[in-house]
């Protein structure tokens, strides 16, 4: 992807950005679509979903000048823009905001507007052939935008025996099979596109994605999320989350390593993940299904089609710097933990699961240090630092597995074919392989 070097594009976007992330900590971002009592809240809660629709668009439209996401901002957003304006009083009415939660929704709504200006008066009039790729791409980015706690206001979907989420149930099952459809039917849609399309593609799924990280901020103000409470248990401080946050600057950054890193780290994250999810019982329309499901399958997705479509796979030197990357990441998972629970009043989130093993092992337990308000297993952490090294490594050889066999299929039958087999390499930053010899992830 291109990026563009415009001062006030830079500068909008950033803003965007920043005032996304704050405004996402208003309880009312998510409360409001569980309250839809009334014309004013309805129209204005519809208009505020298409603008975090728009918040995907923008984006991509302000760095990179996309025609679709730009024609989106014009003619779809703005006018959405205007109508959250109009009705913000229903939405404040909602639950009482703070000052500063005030502050966020007027910075938000007052950039994205602006950087809606500026994509009409600064660059080409959207062509009828834009405005048509525009429709078709902008159902996809409301479905990437829809709020997951929709379904919570109707009492029959929380209390459906039918409906009830078990550990290797029924949904479970089809959800595992959901994650391997959705990968398997983005390769086949991906298949074909120039390099600029997929990055497009993965870069407006990363949002999408980080926009509902974002808004689970919102969503704990009132209510837990699984064993999340509040702001701090919310924090994207475990290895799915915090993948979550850097998908996007991998997708944009175009660097091979940190594509790489992400597939190797957080593909086989998303499969251990869905093993054994901590929903509770609840319906899997609860917010606790609908978020974990929504967040891992498309993390799944995103972060193999970095090593599968562009050029994020993985490599002996990605293993070597992992080496040490992962072992910086829990050390400073453990003084996050540690500055959490001394000034969270004795709530300890647990970060990345640095002060208490997830299994039932008392592995934590083992030798365990005080270095004043850091209490920690140095054993317990050499275990985690080496089961996820383990599991970068597992990722690497299966992915070269398959990349082998589908390899050795284009090259029995390159004499019938007019495309010769592709040499292998295992330079740095080496481009992606064509389609046909690429691995697919099934």
């Amino acid at each position: 992807m291109q990026l563009t070097k415009k001062l006030p594009n830079l500068i909008l976007a950033a803003l965007t950005f920043a005032a996304f992330i704050w405004c996402s900590f208003s309880a009312n971002a998510m409360e409001q679509f569980v309250r839809l009592h009334g014309f004013a809240n309805i129209f204005g809660s519809v208009a505020r979903w298409i603008c975090t629709a728009g918040f995907l668009a923008v984006l991509p439209a302000l760095l990179t000048g996309e025609r679709r996401c730009r024609a989106i901002a014009v003619f779809a957003v703005l006018p959405a823009e205007i109508l959250s304006a109009v009705f913000s009083r229903a939405f404040f009415a909602v639950h009482a905001p703070a000052p500063h939660e005030i502050a966020a929704y007027a910075l938000l709504h007052a950039a994205m507007t602006a950087s809606c200006l500026l994509l009409i008066f600064d660059g080409e009039k959207p062509s009828k052939p834009d405005i048509a790729r525009a429709a078709r791409l902008f159902p996809l980015l409301l479905l990437g935008a829809f709020p997951l706690n929709f379904f919570m206001q109707f009492e029959t979907l929380m209390t459906a025996e039918f409906l009830q989420f078990r550990n290797f149930g029924l949904w479970h099952v089809f959800f595992v099979l959901l994650l391997a459809g959705a990968t398997v039917g983005l390769y086949f849609l991906l298949r074909g596109k120039t390099a600029e399309e997929k990055s497009t593609a993965l870069f407006l799924l990363s949002l999408a994605l980080f926009s509902q990280l974002c808004l689970r901020f919102s969503f704990v103000r009132l209510q837990d999320y699984q064993a999340a409470h509040g702001i701090v248990g919310a924090l994207p401080l475990f290895v799915c989350s915090f993948g979550v946050v850097l998908l996007p600057f991998a997708v944009l950054s175009g660097s091979a390593f940190f594509r790489g890193a992400l597939f190797m780290i957080n593909c086989p994250g998303a499969i251990i993940a869905f093993v054994w999810p901590a929903a509770g019982e609840v319906t899997v329309f609860h917010y606790n299904v609908t978020y974990f499901v929504y967040c891992h399958i498309l993390l799944f997705v995103t972060t193999a089609h970095l090593a599968v479509s562009l050029n994020g796979a993985p490599r002996k030197a990605h293993l070597k710097h992992l080496s040490y990357a992962i072992a910086v990441y829990y050390f400073s998972m453990v003084i996050l933990n540690g500055l959490a629970v001394h000034w969270g009043h004795g709530y300890d989130p647990n970060f990345s699961y640095v002060a208490q093993c997830p299994l039932p092992l008392p592995l934590h337990a083992i030798l365990p240090v005080r270095l004043g308000i850091f209490r920690f297993s140095p054993v317990y952490l050499l275990v985690l630092c080496a089961v996820q090294f383990a599991l970068c490594l597992i990722t690497y050889f299966i992915y070269g597995l398959f990349s082998k066999i589908i390899r050795k299929r284009g090259g029995g039958n390159a004499s019938r074919s007019k495309n010769p087999p592709l040499p292998e390499t295992d330079a740095e930053n080496a481009p992606s392989p064509p389609q046909e010899c690429a691995a697919a992830p099934d």
